[in-house]
């Protein structure tokens, strides 16, 4: 079983990371992050006392990642259509009234924006 899982210190907006956090954003959203996909259990070891609780890095996470898509704009919301929501291209052009080879760029490049451990400077949206 070698199924994709992070824990929330390992996440730095890589590509395969962004497409797994956008596979769990609901649940991350929430503060709840995605158990690690294994039998095995972890030793009881006791962790240091934190001012944060639980909840608050999983939100961070998803916040920085929204905001990413909120700063794409149109491609943004295509982008998180296609990866939160589940919508194939195809219906997605019919939705913004343009080709599929146009969608597929626009989500690609969103995509990329997202991608990286700092936030990028500014979304400049090239031509459709």
């Amino acid at each position: 079983m070698n199924e994709l899982w992070w824990a929330p210190r390992e996440i730095y907006f890589t590509r395969e990371q962004v497409l797994w956090l956008f596979e769990h954003l609901p649940a991350i959203r929430e503060g709840n992050w995605p158990s690690r996909p294994t039998s095995y259990t972890e030793p009881n070891v006791q962790k240091s006392p934190s001012s944060h609780a639980p909840f608050e890095t999983p939100v961070q996470i998803a916040a920085e990642l929204l905001v990413r898509l909120e700063n794409a704009g149109q491609d943004g919301a295509m982008c998180k259509m296609e990866y939160v929501y589940g919508e194939d291209e195809g219906s997605i052009a019919r939705h913004w009234h343009i080709d599929t080879y146009t969608v597929v760029r626009r989500i690609d490049r969103a995509l990329n924006y997202c991608c990286g451990w700092r936030r990028k400077r500014g979304y400049r949206q090239r031509g459709n």
